[in-house]
Order: C-alpha cells, then structure tokens, then sequence
C-alpha cells in the first residue's frame, strides 16, 4: 500500500487486531442458525444455545461499562462505548504548583513538519484533512456485490457503528468533537464481482481502485459536497478472504474526499468499532505510531515476540498504535494534534523549573499534557495515565506519568511517538513505563521528577539539569 491514486491510502499493518461485529437485529429467544455462532451489538454480546430440540440467542452478556463518578476504574470490555459521564474532578494537591505566567507560550511547543507526509505528528498538518473545529458531517455509504448481495438494512447493520465513533472522540475531547452522521437507506451496487476487485489479500492492489469506483458511486447516488468523510460499507456477511483490510483513503486535494472502508475482518470478534475509530484519526490527520517493520525484523529475530517488534515504541498506549493495548485512549499531544483539546490545557515548559499538576487524560477538564521544546522538531512530552474509560485494561504498574518523546522528521509507521520508561522498566509493551510518585528520570538535560500522585492525577517538576 501507501500508493497514491485518486487519495493517499494509509494501510493497518495491525488489520487483525481491528475487529467490528455484525449487527443483525438478534432478540434473547429468538431463533439462531448455528450453534456457538455469536452477534454483537453496540450494548450485548448473544450466543446461540441449544433449548430443547431448537437453537436460540441467550439473554445476551452486556459489552457496555459505566464510568462512575467516583471510583474510576471500569471492568475491562469489548467495546469502545462507555457512558460518557466525568468520572472525577480532581482535588487540589499539596504542591506549589507553578502560575500559568511561568509558562512559555504554546505556539513555542507547536512542532513544525519535517517528513512532508499529510499524516505526520506536527502541527503544520494538511488543508484537506477532516477538522474537530467544526461539527463533522459523515456518511455511511453501504455497497454490496453481485457475488455479496446485502440482505439487511443499512441502518440495523450500522447505527451501532455510528454511535460508537461519536462516543469515542466525544470523550477524547470532552465533548469538543462533534459527529453528524448520515447512514444511506439502500446498498449501492458495484461494478463488479467482489472476488474480482483484488481486495481479499494484505498486498492486494485493488484499494485504489475501489476508493475511484466507491467515490464515484457515491457521487452519482448522494451530494458528496454535504459530507467531510465517507465510510463505505458493505454488507456484515463480508468475509476476510473477500475484503481482507480497511484502509483509510486520505483526500491529498480538494476533487478528492477522506473516506475508510470496512473489511471482513469488522464482522468478526469483540472490540467493535476500534478500527473505524484508528481509521478516522488517521483522516483527522495522525500518523501510525506502531513498527511498519515489524515483520522483517522478526524474520531476523525468530525468538521475539511479534506484539513486542509491532508495537514497541509506545507500547500498550495509544488506539493510533495498537487496539489491543490497554491504554488505547488518545495520548495528549494526539489530542492536541487534532483539536480534541484546546491549548490552554498543554503547558509549554521553560527551561527554569516548573511544578505542574497533570489531570489524566481519562479525566475531564484539566492539564492534559507538558511539553519540553527540545527543537522545532522534537519534543518531550509528559501526561497522566490512570486505569480509567477506554483504558480501563490498564494495570497499577501502567498508571502514572507518561513520558514520550515526539519526533516528525521520522514518518509514519517508524516511531515518530516513541515512550520513555522509568529507570528499572522491562517490559518491552511498556507496560510498567510510566513514572510513580517519587520517581524520576533526566534526558535531554532535563529531570522529570514526580513529586505527588493521587486521585488528582500526578504532579510533575520539571528542571534543567
């Protein structure tokens, strides 16, 4: 992939680990088909069970947490769609904490682009790309096949789907991300036979293709110019033989629109919804934060473990990394990136000392982030991590400060976000990187040092050493 047809198409090395599930309108006790055969919905996971002579759906077990107000932590599910309910303000802690005008301004901790790729971790970030500025009009497009006919309707297979991503970046940007979601009533035919579009296979070429044809198809059906982006979906009974990935087809000029596909592999297992959700940061402007080269380098390292190659430089952090982390809530500086969080809650730090109080980034309102300008082009940053909504699959040992180092002269997929660790840290996942109360690390002349951790989130001081 990464060719450039009629957009540029971002390609998921980490495809498998996407999964979105079917969405056919299943009642407890009504009649299944095949016994052990699961459907998911945006709120319950049903199974087929044997009653008697006759196969039926079961009561269903609930996919959807609750974000109490009070104690954080959520049982780790399935799905990306918790209740959007604060879970804390956080109380003042015992630290003299720096004044605002101790900080540099933001607009000195703004990197600068030195990759020239339109998805890319700086703030000079493409005109074309879908903006959280404004309230972002979406279109589900459904397309079958002749050799892949839709037997449902477009709205009972997607309106899940639909909920799911509003609810996602709603959350990332405490309510500042906005979706307004049109779902087309009727699947479109396509030309021609899904077996012969190229579409079945990791390094099949027909992506560009289909992305000209799609858009085409869209444009004679609907007024594209009422849309910022497009999902084109087909029908839930896709396999992963016929549509083997769902890439994002970044708009690289203004006759062009940003758009994602699903693929078989969406109808399949239990995290629904993640991989739409990384497709669309990636058409709101992110980069790939995991290792394009993962599959060279363990054809050179038999012994290591492929999630430890994929996804070694940030670990289990990230949905722009790895879906199947535990901490897959956006980092800061990716919220920032893309206007899910304003820039009064970043401070850009100078190089005399600073006493900073970070909110986790679960949390609503606050700090999100610190920022060390080490260049136009590379910066430290430092966040507050807790084991809270979609990160709820996090252990103590990955609650903390986290501190990671940004570079945008590296490209996508090759560590432009890479994770510090703690002194002492051994999990190549990153899984006990982040700092505790009383640790503290140098790097770049600079000690990060966190001084109080609670509830609250963490103090962090920062000093030039």
């Amino acid at each position: 992939m990464g060719k450039r047809l009629a957009a540029v198409i971002t390609t998921t090395l980490t495809a498998t680990l996407f999964v979105i599930p079917a969405h056919s309108a299943v009642k407890a006790g009504s009649s299944c088909k095949k016994l052990g055969s699961i459907s998911l919905t945006s709120t319950k996971k049903f199974t087929c069970v044997r009653s008697g002579k006759k196969l039926l759906w079961n009561k269903g077990v609930s996919l959807v947490p609750v974000a109490p107000k009070v104690q954080p932590a959520t049982t780790p599910t399935a799905t990306p769609t918790p209740t959007a309910t604060p879970v804390e303000a956080p109380r003042t802690p015992t630290s003299v904490l720096s004044q605002s005008t101790e900080y540099l301004n933001v607009s000195q901790c703004k990197l600068i682009n030195a990759n020239n790729e339109l998805t890319n971790q700086s703030f000079q970030q493409s005109p074309y790309r879908v903006k959280n500025t404004q309230p972002i009009r979406a279109l589900i497009f459904p397309i079958d096949f002749p050799d892949l006919v839709a037997k449902t309707s477009p709205d009972s297979d997607f309106s899940s789907l639909t909920e799911s991503i509003s609810s996602f970046y709603s959350q990332m940007s405490d309510g500042r991300s906005k979706f307004s979601w049109t779902i087309h009533p009727k699947y479109v035919r396509y030309g021609e036979n899904v077996a012969d579009a190229k579409l079945g296979g990791r390094t099949a070429t027909g992506y560009g293709v289909f992305s000209e044809n799609a858009f085409k198809l869209a444009k004679q059906t609907v007024d594209t110019t009422k849309f910022d982006l497009i999902v084109y979906a087909p029908p839930p009974a896709t396999t992963r033989s016929q549509i083997a990935i769902g890439p994002a087809f970044v708009a690289s000029n203004p006759t062009q629109i940003n758009a994602t596909m699903l693929d078989g592999q969406a109808y399949e297992g239990p995290t629904p919804y993640w991989a739409t959700a990384h497709e669309i940061g990636h058409l709101m402007g992110l980069a790939d934060l995991y290792n394009y080269d993962a599959a060279n380098e363990g054809a050179a390292n038999p012994t290591k473990s492929i999630d430890d190659l994929q996804f070694r430089y940030m670990g289990v952090f990230d949905l722009m990394n790895w879906a199947g982390g535990g901490g897959v809530e956006l980092t800061a500086w990716n919220r920032w990136l893309i206007d899910l969080i304003a820039d009064d809650q970043i401070r850009c730090l100078p190089t005399s000392f600073t006493t900073t109080l970070l909110t986790p980034v679960e949390v609503e309102g606050g700090i999100k982030g610190a920022v060390i300008p080490i260049s136009r082009t590379q910066a430290i940053v430092m966040e507050s991590r807790r084991a809270l909504r979609y990160d709820g699959r996090l252990t103590p040992a990955s609650e903390g400060v986290l501190v990671y180092k940004v570079n945008t002269a590296i490209r996508s997929g090759f560590g432009p976000m890479q994770v510090i660790p703690r002194t002492g840290s051994k999990d190549p996942l990153h899984r006990d990187a982040p700092l505790k109360s009383g640790e503290s690390i140098s790097l770049e002349g600079y000690k990060i040092e966190v001084l109080e951790a609670g509830k609250f989130g963490d103090v962090v001081k920062v000093s030039k050493v």
